[in-house]
């Protein structure tokens, strides 16, 4: 009797570390699903005269997008303090940092697809890619250790990473953040900030630069992901390095978005009908649904991204670290204010000032 508990319980616990390397890329995969059921209750709400339950299901479906890059976000969070993780830790530590940029990752692969004319569904993709994702997880080893071959970052390389992150922010982001404030304000008001905003950014000098800058923050960025993620880190370093793992694929296809895809393939001009999804927008879209996570978490992850970096300064120049630790969360705090700002505003909402 005490031996068939035993392996009871010893089947449980490792169900249970199974579950735990899976629940990341398991969530990515239901990503496209959970968009399509959103959809589907806001077309059913579209047509009137209906109860409670299509209103229900369609804030559960958004809820749910939110909660995949959350729950990825928490497993990367769980394997990085780990000591000493076998080597299917540390790939599940990796493959849930990789999840948590799932909405933006769709969003790439759909545009992508889209200029290709749509070879195959990017459902069936994204399908496929995380399958096999699921697969190398499962049948990676759980009882060796990974490899113990932490080495140093580079300390110019995370110097030269920050001064490109403070030219970024004072050359665009701080400008582009301002202007996406504006959807608030409504269509004229943000076309006038921006086309203001653009002599800055869009000059022969200073758009060149700033394309340079944001391609050395994607590869210094992934090589620095990479090296930390060999060891150890509290939470507060893992939503760093999450949010810095967002923000590569975000930038990389929102460069793509803009320069290939609208002002190349398509020849229109990167302004508040593309930005909106119009006519139809962004909610009611099958299509441009997928857009409203992308920019959330886009505004949000930059933003306390920022925020993060700024901690880690502060605590090498003598802050303690509580008072860094705080610093960071009302900087994501702050962060989902604004990005919660912006998003209301490209889905139609508008102040008005009597």
């Amino acid at each position: 009797m005490r031996i068939a508990a035993h392996n009871r319980m010893l089947s449980a616990a490792a169900l249970k570390a199974q579950f735990s390397v899976l629940i990341a890329p398991l969530a990515a995969l239901s990503y496209p699903f959970i968009l399509t059921g959103f959809n589907a209750s806001v077309t059913t709400i579209t047509k009137g005269n209906v109860g409670v339950l299509p209103w229900l299901t369609a804030a559960v479906s958004l809820l749910l997008a939110f909660a995949v890059p959350t729950i990825a976000l928490l497993a990367a969070m769980h394997f990085a303090e780990i000591l000493q993780p076998t080597v299917a830790q540390l790939r599940a530590k990796r493959m849930a940092l990789l999840a948590v940029a799932a909405p933006t990752l769709f969003t790439f692969i759909g545009v992508v697809l889209s200029m290709l004319g749509d070879p195959v569904p990017d459902t069936w993709l994204w399908v496929a890619c995380w399958v096999l994702a699921v697969v190398a997880l499962f049948h990676a080893d759980r009882n060796a250790p990974a490899p113990a071959n932490v080495q140093p970052v580079p300390a110019a390389l995370r110097v030269a990473h920050g001064i490109s992150a403070l030219l970024i922010i004072g050359i665009f982001l701080a400008l582009h953040i301002s202007n996406h404030l504006t959807f608030l304000l409504g269509h004229s008001t943000y076309d006038a900030v921006m086309k203001m905003f653009r002599h800055v950014y869009r000059t022969d000098v200073l758009q060149p630069l700033l394309v340079g800058l944001f391609l050395f923050q994607i590869g210094s960025g992934l090589y620095l992901v990479w090296r930390h993620t060999a060891a150890p880190s509290d939470r507060f370093r893992s939503f760093q390095i999450a949010s810095g793992v967002y923000l590569a694929f975000y930038v990389l296809g929102h460069m793509n978005s803009v320069f290939i895809f609208a002002r190349t393939y398509l020849g229109i001009d990167t302004d508040w009908n593309f930005a909106t999804g119009a006519p139809t927008g962004l909610i009611k879209d099958s299509w441009n649904i997928r857009l409203l996570p992308h920019y959330w978490l886009g505004v949000f992850f930059v933003l306390s991204h920022i925020a993060g970096g700024t901690r880690t300064v502060m605590m090498a120049h003598g802050a303690s670290k509580v008072f860094a630790d705080r610093f960071m969360i009302g900087g994501a705090i702050t962060a989902g204010i604004i990005a919660t700002a912006i998003i209301l505003g490209m889905s139609g909402l508008r102040l008005q000032f009597v």
